[in-house]
């Protein structure tokens, strides 16, 4: 490929930034960015009374007992399935500040929140935790089993008329 033309040049810029990039992510002492994602672990308990900031993974059984406690639940799902069929009173994701500032209206960013998903390998959880987590949301717990293992359980649901 000759770097004279165009696409030369394009492809000899890319390959630079990539080698700058991850060269300045190995020597990075602090706050390098991870290889790999850490998978989050499940807490075997649940502290909602500490001031520490938490974003950790959730079985049903915790789930179900913060949503008896009224916590406020976030479905990742797209508006197709969260319209048919979501856990009661969950909010519907949308655009990241429209739903910080939804969230907002119903409580501070120090209180807890659960997000959730489809099913077990669904991801879309996680990545909307870890974007709250950056909008400044201390207490955030992702529940795992999502709608399948929620609506399989029985629990309160409803759908969008």
């Amino acid at each position: 490929m000759d770097i004279r033309t165009p696409l030369g040049q394009s492809a000899l810029l890319l390959l630079l930034s990539c080698i700058i990039g991850f060269g300045s992510n190995l020597v990075r002492t602090e706050k390098s960015i991870p290889w790999i994602a850490e998978k989050l672990a499940v807490v075997e308990s649940v502290d909602t009374e500490s001031d520490a900031p938490i974003l950790a993974a959730i079985s049903i059984d915790q789930a179900k007992d913060f949503f008896d406690n009224g916590v406020l639940f976030i479905d990742a799902r797209d508006e197709g399935y969260y319209e048919a069929g979501h856990i009661k009173g969950a909010m519907r994701n949308g655009f990241l500040m429209e739903l910080v500032f939804n969230i907002e209206e119903k409580q501070s960013k120090n209180d807890p929140l659960v997000v959730y998903c489809g099913d077990p390998g669904c991801g879309d959880s996680e990545d909307l935790a870890y974007d709250l987590k950056d909008s400044g949301f201390t207490k955030l717990y992702v529940f795992k089993g999502g709608w399948l293992e929620w609506s399989a359980a029985g629990y309160p649901s409803e759908v969008v008329k």
